[in-house]
């Protein structure tokens, strides 16, 4: 990967008089996702950028992820950088490489960190180079999980979508493409695969579960989604395991067998079945495992990490990566918890950065899950899909709607009649407020009237009386 350094021409001027300054820190980010951004967006506000480099493995400056399985796929003006640097995703400045040379930030792309040493507070890159922090934040995110490679998993043709340079291999491959394959049937899976049918081209999606979205959809709301990509050609094939991918004679793909003996004819496959936390070469700091999501760094509420020989509040975790304290809806005591989405990385990277630039700051993370998604925008597509959730899907589940196209369901703690979770779908702006007002505020409802409810306003209406 191209190696480049993007400095200043004010920073050499400064380096003498701040380096002298009690309040100079120098600052080190590794890993160049969202967080990275956004923590840098934080970092220049306060009028800091000139302490701060940003380390990436990456040949490009930090971007929006969410951009790489929706707009980069799309067939007619696909998304492409510069377009979705970050920090446009949150309403930011578009932080381009000229925007980090302009602000004074060090920044230091297509080159991997590989070893860190906390007694000297350096950490070393893949091209020698040490570099010595006062304050380092690890924000290198996930890896996604794949196949064996003894069943197929490395084979040509089988995707996988992590970085710039994945979305656009896949884009490519989507051009050609005949006969694809989606394995997963989680974000990933779904994003991808509604790509695949706005283009024509009649997906089989392949999971484990019984319904897509398992872990956040109830049977009945996954229904309402798989009929909708049905109507646009994708064919699910449910409770399947893959056995392997097989390849033709070019030494590609050519189908994937799975283990009740189905042969998927393919010339293309997206693997989409979940991230893995590796913290390499991180691994001295201490680890909290999330048996939802294994792997990751334990952090406090300001991010913090620890570990042996690691000084205090000199080490943060941000965004996928960090197991943070949080609550999960029931216990009173917060639990470690990992979250892997774009909502918690920009705000992980904020409030990283207030303890970043100031020890005294203690205040702990405001964590309320938040996910959403919206596939199908594309221009010739009938209908969009636009969800978003808030809270914690738990307790009776209430689906209000003719999902034609907008949608409301509540998850309502029947012990007390508290709503607890909110999923809305094409809905207003007005709506999706009232909606997250009533997970956050733990609204009061009547169950039973709200079953009643025949329309989405009327619903939500009824949890803001």
């Amino acid at each position: 990967a191209a190696r480049r350094r993007l400095t200043s021409p004010t920073r050499n001027a400064r380096a003498s008089a701040e380096m002298s300054s009690s309040v100079a820190k120098k600052i080190v980010v590794v890993g160049g996702g969202v967080s990275a951004g956004y923590f840098a967006r934080a970092i220049v506000a306060a009028g800091r950028g000139a302490d701060l480099t940003i380390i990436s493995a990456e040949p490009v400056a930090p971007y929006e992820r969410p951009a790489l399985t929706k707009a980069v796929l799309h067939a007619e003006s696909p998304a492409r950088l510069p377009g979705f640097h970050t920090c446009v995703g949150g309403g930011g400045e578009r932080q381009t490489e000229a925007w980090y040379e302009d602000k004074g930030v060090t920044l230091r792309l297509g080159t991997r960190v590989v070893g860190w040493d906390a007694s000297s507070k350096t950490v070393t890159a893949d091209d020698g180079g040490v570099t010595p922090y006062d304050k380092l934040v690890v924000a290198i995110g996930c890896t996604a999980l794949r196949l064996p490679d003894a069943i197929g998993g490395g084979l040509p043709g089988v995707h996988y979508v992590r970085d710039n340079a994945d979305a656009l291999a896949l884009s490519e491959a989507m051009a050609t493409a005949k006969a694809p394959v989606v394995i997963g049937g989680g974000y990933i899976g779904l994003e991808v695969a509604a790509a695949l049918a706005a283009r024509g081209l009649n997906p089989r999606v392949v999971l484990m579960e019984k319904h897509t979205m398992a872990r956040l959809w109830t049977p009945e709301i996954a229904a309402k989604y798989e009929s909708l990509y049905e109507t646009k050609g994708v064919v699910f094939h449910r409770e399947a395991k893959v056995k392997r991918v097989v390849a033709g004679a070019d030494g590609g793909v050519a189908s994937v067998e799975l283990e009740d003996g189905s042969v998927l004819q393919s010339d293309l496959v997206v693997v989409g079945v979940g991230a893995g936390a590796p913290a390499a070469p991180f691994d001295a700091l201490n680890t909290t495992p999330d048996p939802k999501r294994p792997g990751g760094i334990a952090v406090d509420g300001t991010f913090a990490a620890s570990g042996a020989g690691v000084e205090p509040k000199s080490v943060f975790a941000i965004g996928d990566v960090a197991a943070f304290p949080a609550s999960d809806g029931v216990a009173t005591e917060l639990v470690p918890t990992r979250v892997e989405h774009v909502a918690h990385a920009r705000a992980s990277a904020a409030h990283c950065a207030s303890a970043v630039l100031d020890d005294r700051f203690d205040t702990p993370y405001a964590f309320f899950p938040f996910f959403y998604s919206r596939v199908f925008e594309q221009k010739d597509q009938v209908r969009s899909v636009s969800w978003a959730f808030w809270g914690f899907n738990r307790g009776a589940c209430v689906v209000v709607g003719d999902f034609a196209p907008s949608m409301v369901a509540f998850w309502v703690d029947e012990t007390d009649g508290t709503v607890v979770g909110v999923m809305v779908e094409s809905c207003s702006d007005a709506e999706r407020d009232a909606a997250k007002r009533a997970a956050e505020t733990r609204a009061v409802v009547d169950v039973e009237a709200l079953r009643k409810c025949a329309s989405v306003a009327e619903a939500l209406a009824l949890t803001s009386a």
